[in-house]
């Protein structure tokens, strides 16, 4: 089983564009993230996952620099972003991750990861306990793999967890 972490990244934040490669006690954010995730001890790997508009070859730049794996994909179809990378990079496991978390959490992330792999989940996130900067989610392939094959609406498509959590949860 190959669990993988998408970090999902882009620099045309509305509110704050560019916040990713923004430095942080001399780091971009997007490096504060990646870091953090690869003290994981469940994850086998970290992929960052932007889009093709020319604005995000800073971050495929940066992921190359930094030696991080990168996939691009569509800007808006996020859903289809997360589905691409995750059967290019093989997962069988999605832990889905921010870019604009720079304090995530190793431990919650492994704690996230272990009870989605306990509970034999289709989908399994921290509840609303946690404050905002935590946010981890995870999702079995063949779960994500659905939601790519029968998601049609734009706001199911916009995000990543929608068709599985508010659309249709009585089928996961």
């Amino acid at each position: 089983m190959k669990i993988v972490a998408i970090v999902q990244a882009r620099m045309g934040s509305t509110r704050l564009p560019g916040k990713v490669l923004m430095p942080l006690a001399g780091i971009p954010v997007l490096g504060h993230v990646v870091q953090r995730l690869g003290t994981c001890l469940s994850l086998h790997q970290v992929v960052v996952a932007t889009s093709i508009r020319s604005e995000d070859d800073a971050i495929a730049a940066w992921c190359q620099e930094q030696k991080v794996a990168c996939y691009r994909g569509s800007e808006n179809d996020v859903l289809d972003r997360y589905y691409q990378a995750a059967t290019w990079f093989g997962a069988n496991t999605v832990v889905r991750i921010t870019s604009d978390c720079p304090a995530i959490d190793p431990c919650v992330v492994d704690e996230v990861v272990h009870g989605f792999l306990q509970g034999g989940f289709d989908s399994y996130s921290l509840g609303g306990q946690f404050p905002d900067g935590l946010d981890c989610q995870v999702f079995a392939y063949s779960a994500l793999a659905r939601a790519w094959r029968e998601a049609t609406l734009p706001s199911e498509r916009e995000h990543v967890g929608p068709y599985i959590e508010t659309s249709h949860p009585e089928l996961f």
